[in-house]
């Protein structure tokens, strides 16, 4: 995984671009999201009401 590799060691291989980084930044923020949501729809169906 290219994440991995990003954040092992002291950052000495992290992306230099800005751009990148807030590209990293804000994926990470959407599928942390997504999963987030996936997870209450999930029990939303499996707990009865």
């Amino acid at each position: 995984m290219a994440i991995t590799e990003i954040v092992k060691g002291n950052g000495d291989d992290a992306p230099k671009r800005l751009g990148v980084r807030i590209g990293w930044f804000v994926g990470i923020w959407a599928l942390g999201t997504a999963a987030l949501f996936v997870v209450a729809m999930l029990l939303h169906l499996i707990i009865p009401k």
